[in-house]
């Protein structure tokens, strides 16, 4: 697996040089004569590695550390023809011949910067696209902090409580962070980078389509651009650089199948290809290449669906259905496995918990032995939240559709396929924590919002496991009693 800082390979570095050349990732493939699948793994790797998220994001680090040049790519066909002698001493072809060459044949090589006497090179038709990409790096590397402010001034303004904040630490793996601009529920928490996207889901006025960004650092709320569609009852993932939220309850009452993506770069929402079929309550997971959605309500059943979707074809893969029907769900990605965990039937909370195996050297996916059974939970959770962390999985709160007290949250280590108790904030007031978000940004896990009993709080707080704090020791002071 790939890791931040690690040098690309020689595969790679072509890869990266086709990106800064303008090239989409079909035109890679051809290029380098591999699958597709297999550009978008090497995408991924160079992303990691060089700790970015985006093409652009890469060609400027790219060009920083000198990992490519700016030469371009030049098709060996168009080599051939243009040194094909016509008898004369002169070089046949033209340039409307090379145009006329269809791009999925081009083979490009590298060619270097020498010049070539006597030779004009016709250049692959995504070679504007190059010279485009660079400018604007040039442009945006000479004026990012005023095109920032002109773009996102408005919108990213803080709100009316800038005043200095401090975190205060209520339990020897608990703080308490800024609270919410507003209490909320049954909205979609997502990390990315060092801020949280709070996205929908509920609040006094009802359901809204919202969304606060939490700086991590500077323990500030901002507003982003609103969600096009106000949903409640929702998760959401990120892929790529960007946040996906598939389905939720519409104010209506009824699930939807639409599938909104915001980009934390941007500031700004796009639509993707719908759901197979209206969905709430469903929990929404990211594999790093794939993003996942289990279970859910359809406004009549309860669901046992499983959907697989591909950003690059831009489409759903329905996978085998859970053995169980369940909505309200949590769960996350722990040693490549994606867990779902807990839920709601319609008649009871659930303990239950499985695991769908995406990396099975199996590559049918629609194989039910993907999916596998691990121990309950110790409580029945629906409504809970959970995040992945250290190679094992925290489930917190989760008493929703229950009377029954959650007096405790939950970690589950795989390898021992055991459940452990996990201290939960003290909630004097009220032992019920349900219908609440849960992100992780580093090695803390934020726990905000949700619902005490009936009531939505707005309280922000900060788990952090004991067994990876720092604690410096006070030496003795030489001479001292």
């Amino acid at each position: 697996m790939a890791e931040k800082g690690e040098p690309l390979s020689e595969r790679e570095l072509e890869v990266l040089q086709c990106v800064v050349d303008g090239a989409g990732n079909k035109e890679i493939a051809v290029a380098l004569t591999i699958s597709h699948n297999t550009v978008k793994v090497h995408l991924r790797n160079i992303f990691t590695k060089l700790d970015v998220t985006s093409r652009t994001e890469a060609t400027t680090v790219a060009l920083q550390q000198g990992l490519v040049t700016v030469h371009g790519i030049v098709s060996t066909e168009t080599l051939e023809a243009g040194t094909a002698s016509s008898g004369d001493g002169s070089v046949n072809g033209s340039s409307d011949e090379a145009d006329s060459v269809p791009e999925t044949a081009v083979s490009p090589t590298l060619v270097s910067p020498q010049p070539i006497p006597e030779l004009e090179i016709e250049r692959p038709r995504f070679l504007p696209r190059r010279i485009a990409v660079i400018s604007l790096l040039s442009v945006l590397l000479v004026a990012a902090v005023f095109i920032g402010y002109q773009a996102f001034g408005s919108t990213l303004a803080p709100t009316p409580t800038p005043e200095p904040f401090a975190e205060s630490r209520i339990t020897d793996d608990w703080l308490q962070s800024r609270p919410l601009p507003a209490a909320r529920a049954n909205m979609a928490l997502v990390g990315s980078g060092l801020n949280l996207y709070l996205i929908g889901g509920e609040t006094a006025a009802g359901v809204t389509n919202t969304v606060a960004i939490f700086n991590t650092l500077d323990l500030v709320w901002q507003a982003g651009a609103p969600k096009p569609t106000a949903v409640t009852e929702i998760s959401g993932a990120e892929l790529f650089g960007e946040i996906y939220i598939p389905g939720g309850k519409l104010a209506s009452g009824q699930p939807t199948n639409v599938v909104e993506v915001y980009s934390p770069a941007n500031n700004s929402w796009r639509a993707a290809t719908p759901l197979p079929t209206a969905v709430s309550g469903g929990l929404v997971l990211s594999d790093g290449s794939f993003l996942y959605l289990f279970g859910g309500w359809d406004g009549e059943d309860y669901l046992a669906d499983a959907y697989r979707f591909d950003p690059a074809a831009n489409s759903w893969q329905i996978l085998p259905r859970m053995a169980t029907a369940r909505a309200f769900v949590t769960g996350g990605v722990v040693k490549g496995k994606l867990y779902v965990v807990g839920g709601y039937d319609g008649e009871r909370p659930l303990n239950e918990c499985a695991y769908f195996d995406p990396l099975t050297a199996d590559d049918n996916l629609n194989n039910q032995d993907r999916w596998h059974s691990c121990a309950p939970t110790l409580l029945p959770r629906a409504g809970a939240g959970a995040s992945g962390l250290f190679n094992k999985l925290y489930v917190f709160g989760g008493g929703a559709f229950s009377e029954d007290p959650i007096a405790y949250s939950e970690s589950y280590n795989p390898d021992a396929d055991q459940w452990s108790v996990v201290n939960t904030p003290p909630l004097s007031d009220e032992p019920h924590w349900a219908s609440l978000g849960i992100a992780n940004v580093e090695i803390k896990i934020y726990a905000v919002g949700g619902k005490r009993g009936e009531v939505m709080t707005d309280t922000t707080f900060i788990y952090q496991p004991l067994a990876y704090q720092t604690f410096i020791p006070i030496a003795p002071v030489e001479g001292g009693n």
